[in-house]
């Protein structure tokens, strides 16, 4: 008997639940995952359905029409194929993310969906100014988005409302003039530290509401996810993400 054809049924209709079961409102892409959950869910259950169907007919000696357990076959073949290669992608190359607050507001704004590209820091390192997607120290469970201001080696001070790079100022031409870098009213002293080996120092464009580097410290390279390269929503955003060049 066609035992693999159970199997994928079985895989197909387990997945599909869960991703149901553990989907709620706020899940980045919610319709997408709904939808994919939904598919697999009734492609297993379909699946299954058809392989009893054919086993009750060979138990009982009736000619056996495979006609539409195959057709089932060569569907959830070729789905589940296109979504495997979409989950290496996704793991590999690119992946969705939706930014949560204002913290990097006027250049990224709430609720706006970003395509992330994972592939280009495999081949070089982050560059300060650049837009990064990484794990949060402070909660690595979850993704946060800040920009790059210290790299390896650099030696940053915040002083004065001013953020100095290697005793030089930086140019921060993504930031208006009214939004200058705050240093909180928490810390006695002007921030001053030197970047060792693969820890970034970044910062949040708005600065005045923005938790960062200058409150939980220096993101390790390995935290690192990738950089925004498209802004997907809203439709008024939409483009590829410029990054201004490094002084």
């Amino acid at each position: 008997m066609k035992y693999l054809y159970l199997l994928v049924a079985i895989v197909n209709a387990i997945y599909g639940m869960l991703m149901l079961l553990t989907l709620s409102p706020g899940t980045p892409g919610y319709m997408i995952v709904f939808t994919i959950g939904m598919i697999l869910t009734i492609l297993g259950v379909t699946g299954f359905f058809f392989w009893i169907r054919t086993v009750i007919k060979l138990v009982k000696d009736q000619p056996i029409e495979d006609e539409l357990l195959n057709s089932w076959w060569q569907l959830a073949k070729s789905f589940d194929t296109v979504l495997i290669i979409g989950l290496l992608i996704r793991i590999l190359v690119i992946q969705p993310f939706v930014v949560e607050g204002n913290s990097m507001e006027p250049n990224f704004h709430n609720r706006q969906a970003l395509l992330v590209d994972k592939l280009s820091y495999r081949f070089r390192e982050p560059l300060r100014e650049e837009v990064i997607i990484f794990k949060a120290p402070p909660q690595p469970t979850d993704d946060y988005i800040k920009r790059i201001i210290g790299v390896p080696g650099d030696t940053i001070i915040i002083k004065n409302s001013q953020v100095i790079v290697n005793n030089q100022p930086l140019r921060e031409t993504y930031l208006d003039k009214n939004n200058q870098t705050l240093i909180n009213k928490d810390i006695a002293a002007a921030i001053q530290t030197t970047l060792q080996k693969d820890e970034f120092f970044v910062l949040g464009d708005n600065r005045s509401n923005s938790s960062d580097s200058r409150e939980w410290g220096v993101v390790p390279r390995s935290y690192i996810i990738g950089r925004p390269v498209v802004s997907v929503f809203p439709a008024k955003n939409f483009g590829l993400v410029k990054t201004p060049s490094a002084f």
